[in-house]
């Protein structure tokens, strides 16, 4: 291949595979955080950050994707079950985004988090997977319309415009996927 040619992308998969690769980085997210040291109070606000920010994105995509898909595949209270969960975790990150590595929740907070996650994404993975693949939907079309959705959602987080002077706007900062976020209630 000549040196000025970009190498082809590799098609993303189906929807499963991405969604299964999503699971295991959130996995990652959480052991990397649990690895930190206590006093590493920034580093350790930045790994939650980025794992609510992570978490956030996957539940839309979900929402907006993968549970149309399974509409006919299963029982309507499974994907009912399913958005309460969604409900519940998109609490526990509004929760998180409010407290201090220092604060007395934030370790149990996270804690909840992971474990609510982590049953969520058994429930999906044992029960919604088989079902979309059983139903014989398009995963790879599916897949292609997912990788897209992310694409635009990063596309606009990333050029939402800067302040005029060139500082965030006054209580926000922007998260690991450019989304505006406000900030903790509390200064340093």
């Amino acid at each position: 291949m000549p040196a000025h040619e970009a190498p082809a992308l590799e098609p993303p998969g189906g929807i499963l595979a991405q969604l299964r690769a999503e699971h295991a980085r959130m996995r990652g997210m959480f052991h990397a955080f649990a690895m930190l040291d206590r006093e590493e109070e920034a580093q350790r606000e930045r790994a939650v950050d980025d794992l609510c920010d992570a978490l956030a994105l996957h539940a839309l995509l979900e929402d907006e994707l993968f549970y149309p898909a399974l509409r006919g595949a299963v029982d309507d209270s499974l994907l009912e079950d399913a958005a309460l969960e969604h409900d519940s975790m998109r609490e526990l990150v509004e929760q998180l985004e409010s407290l201090f590595p220092d604060d007395d929740y934030f370790d149990v907070s996270v804690a909840v988090l992971a474990e609510e996650v982590e049953r969520h994404v058994a429930f999906e993975e044992n029960l919604l997977f088989p079902a979309l693949a059983q139903a014989g939907a398009d995963q790879l079309a599916l897949g292609l319309r997912l990788h897209a959705r992310r694409a635009e959602i990063e596309s606009d987080l990333a050029a939402l415009p800067p302040a005029i002077d060139g500082c965030e706007p006054r209580g926000m900062l922007r998260g690991a996927h450019g989304a505006l976020r406000e900030r903790r209630s509390r200064a340093r």
